[in-house]
């Protein structure tokens, strides 16, 4: 497999904004999604501010670190390394309320914080120890190391938001689990450490895949969770596979929810929805408080039919979901991402920070 076939997430994507069409048929559905959390922590007066005081914010847009300050494996040397505890915690330090970063399994059943599955030379992560992991890559931390920043930043918040902890839940590549086996070991490894840093009010669940928030809601139905949707999920196979020339195959996956999955090449495994009306429907079903919507996805929606990503957003929020985009690296793209009433954009520090309405305090 070629190097150009495994590309990461923010760059593997671009090219669906100038894609095909991407349908926005809605309707409404009944009810909201939301199960009441009851604060874990024993010490829960020094912790006023939680991920339910977040999502019932009434300003719009709030600013979400992205992996930290935000994306970078090293190529701007003036910003320090996503998914890093200097990334997350200038990130907090610089007036992000809320910061997100990715998660990944070890050999050993450690949590290391990392964008892929998978090292730049295909390495899987799985197929080494956190040690082996650090030896390679010295400056990849564990995941409650990240996990006492935000607490860290949290206790000092007082009747502000502060230390808010979106864990994202990577779905596995085919390459690196082939067998469809890693899903629940994830998840049995990420809800204690959550819990045992007693931070269980303060942390959002995230995901492109509902098979792992559906195992988080078993684990954990008092973390609020987040289903996100890349526009590449809105294609057919015949659509994925013109424009990225990798092989599109549909798979009977263990864990479907009722969705069609497909594998894409080495790196995806991801339900397809026929509109954007079954991943709503997806995300009712799962009983997620927040729906995300790529870049990929809004782009090109707005692009074809414009009015189209706002309504969608109004119906997400019709059925009380919340909705969040990603990712804003500069001033055009958070502007647009705010023209269709989203509540919360992943983006760079400090640029959200300063683009994001005052927050009310907590009082």
């Amino acid at each position: 497999m070629e190097g150009a076939q495994m590309k990461t997430k923010g760059s593997r994507i671009k090219f669906l904004s100038t894609a095909c069409v991407v349908t926005l048929c809605l309707s409404l559905f009944g009810g909201i999604a939301g199960a009441q959390v009851e604060p874990d922590n024993d010490d829960k007066h020094n912790q006023r501010s939680t991920a339910e005081d977040f999502l019932r914010l009434g300003v719009r847009p709030i600013a979400i670190g992205h992996h930290g300050v935000g994306p970078n494996r090293g190529e701007n040397p003036a910003l320090p390394i996503e998914n890093t505890i200097d990334s997350v915690r200038q990130a907090y330090s610089l007036g992000a309320r809320v910061v997100e970063v990715d998660v990944q399994l070890t050999q050993d059943g450690r949590l290391a914080v990392f964008h892929d599955d998978f090292l730049s030379d295909f390495t899987c992560i799985h197929s080494l120890t956190l040690d082996q992991l650090q030896q390679r890559v010295p400056y990849v931390p564990e995941l409650h190391e990240v996990l006492e920043v935000a607490r860290h930043f949290n206790k000092k918040s007082g009747d502000d938001l502060g230390g808010i902890f979106i864990i994202e839940l990577k779905a596995f590549s085919p390459h690196c689990d082939p067998g469809d086996e890693l899903e629940q070991a994830l998840v049995s490894a990420v809800v204690p450490e959550v819990h045992k840093a007693k931070m269980a009010d303060q942390v959002i669940f995230d995901s492109f895949s509902p098979a792992l928030l559906f195992l988080a809601a078993q684990a954990a139905p008092e973390i609020p969770r987040e289903l996100d949707l890349s526009g590449l999920q809105l294609l057919t196979a015949a659509q994925i596979q013109a424009i990225t020339g990798l092989p599109v195959t549909i798979i009977s996956k263990k864990n479907s929810l009722g969705l069609t999955w497909a594998e894409i090449g080495p790196v995806f495994r991801l339900p397809g929805y026929a509109s954007a009306q079954q991943f709503l429907a997806t995300g009712m079903a799962t009983s997620v408080r927040v729906v995300g919507g790529e870049m990929d996805f809004f782009g090109p929606a707005e692009q074809q039919q414009p009015g189209s990503g706002a309504a969608f957003v109004a119906g997400a929020h019709s059925l009380g979901l919340r909705v969040f985009a990603d990712p804003a690296g500069s001033e055009a793209d958070w502007n647009f991402f705010s023209s269709l009433g989203v509540d919360a954009i992943y983006s760079v520090i400090p640029l959200g920070v300063r683009l994001q309405p005052a927050i009310p305090d907590l009082k």
